[in-house]
């Protein structure tokens, strides 16, 4: 199960790291000339990536260190 985690956290790095070239390439185009209003939904639908990083890594973290957390509350 934890393999899955691994290769999620994986892609949705991937998937994190166009979001922030697409969005410096944006924010630099916006300087030079006016953006429609096609682009700017279609930016932020690239946060649901940062959201999912964020789920799939923490529950990595978690599931990774559960083992440990299941033993010491066991021995409390």
């Amino acid at each position: 199960m934890i393999i899955y985690f691994f290769w999620g956290s994986i892609a949705l790095l991937i998937a994190t790291l166009i979001f922030y070239a697409v969005f410096f390439a944006l924010a630099n185009y916006w300087k030079e000339t006016p953006v429609n209003l096609v682009v700017v939904p279609l930016l932020y639908t690239f946060d649901f990536f940062i959201i999912g990083f964020v789920v799939i890594a923490s529950l990595s973290i978690f599931f990774q260190y559960l083992p440990d957390i299941i033993k010491v509350a066991g021995s409390s």
